[in-house]
């Protein structure tokens, strides 16, 4: 193919390109068209808020201290009079939830002498209460003496046989001063009357010696009983250990007048008031009372259980008898038997259990 076909020969080298003759010739003097710059966004300075002036660092406010809340303690004991609340029952104030009670207010208590009730009074001062006591038999008080006495037979003899030598020695001795006293005043008429009295004075001064000694010897006898009761085995020096002397003799003596006068009194009201008197020494000694208390003590404890305190009296009184019978030997026997019979009788009555 030729080059006229073609379209005409190729363009020399640096000869412009022929345009096309349909095509809208531009302005000569125009600029070819720019494409206007991608526009961004204008850039926002970075802004950082307005400082903030330092303050120092703030802590919360100290909270004051406050002490640990008190534990409840146990409540407090009723007052003076004032029954025991039954165990498990709730106290004053006692919500439900077993959550504990608050105390009650001050003055919320009963007034004084609001109990006890009618009927369940105390005792009076002095006057102790033994009327839930158990009974005894009097064979068991008689038996139990006489398995004591021979589980512990020759402390019981011996201080039996001291009582005896120190009986004797003073009636000799009273005795042979009474024969003199019978010599002075009788035999010589001159006798002056200074001599006279004071003659009637050693009399009665050994006559009052002679009574302490028999109170003595029979508190000794009781100390030993009670110590039998308790499980003790008495040697000879525990019969003379006794405290309270001074109540003893004095509530001794005043039951030996008593009696007396009741045997001046047709015999009967010297018997009853040695029958009533029958714990006095046990409670001088056992319980440490003074005289008045300890005898009334004793009488109010015969009248609650009479009919066993006086069977047992009246059996060992015929014990002693025949003790007395068998040449007065039998008597080493008999009466400490019957001092500790009667030392059991009285734990019985009084709530305690011999052992």
């Amino acid at each position: 193919m030729s080059d006229s076909t073609a379209g005409g020969p190729p363009p020399e080298e640096n000869e412009p390109t022929p345009q096309n003759p349909y095509a809208s010739s531009p302005d000569p003097g125009a600029q070819p068209p720019q494409q206007p710059p991608a526009q961004q966004p204008p850039a926002q300075p970075a802004q950082q808020p307005p400082a903030q002036p330092a303050q120092p660092p703030q802590q919360p406010p100290a909270q004051p201290a406050q002490p640990p809340p008190a534990q409840p303690g146990p409540p407090a004991a009723p007052p003076y009079g004032a029954p025991t609340p039954p165990p498990g029952a709730p106290t004053y104030g006692a919500p439900a939830g077993g959550q504990q009670p608050p105390y009650p207010p001050p003055g919320g208590y009963p007034p004084p002498g609001g109990y006890p009730p009618s009927g369940a009074a105390y005792p009076p001062p002095g006057q102790p209460a033994y009327a839930g006591a158990a009974p005894f038999q009097v064979g068991d008080a008689i038996a139990f003496g006489w398995r004591k006495f021979w589980a512990n037979p020759w402390p019981w003899i011996l201080a039996a046989l001291i009582f005896l030598v120190i009986n004797a020695l003073f009636n000799w001795i009273s005795g042979g001063f009474d024969r003199f006293t019978d010599y002075r005043t009788d035999g010589w008429s001159d006798t002056s009357m200074a001599e006279a009295l004071g003659l009637s004075f050693v009399s009665i001064l050994l006559t009052i010696v002679g009574v302490i000694i028999s109170y003595l010897i029979a508190a000794f006898y009781s100390r030993g009983a009670l110590d039998e009761t308790q499980g003790r085995k008495p040697d000879v020096s525990a019969f003379f250990r006794i405290a309270n002397v001074g109540n003893v003799l004095l509530a001794a003596f005043l039951v030996a007048v008593m009696t007396i006068i009741g045997f001046f009194l047709c015999i009967l009201p010297g018997i009853a008031v040695a029958i009533f008197s029958a714990f006095v020494y046990y409670f001088t000694l056992d319980k440490e009372q003074d005289a008045i208390t300890a005898i009334k003590s004793s009488w109010s404890l015969v009248a609650k259980n009479f009919g066993s305190v006086f069977l047992l009296l009246l059996a060992l009184f015929g014990i002693n008898i025949v003790g007395l019978l068998v040449c007065f030997v039998g008597l080493l026997v008999t009466i400490p038997l019957s001092y500790i019979a009667v030392a059991y009788a009285y734990r019985r009555l009084v709530g305690e259990q011999p052992v």
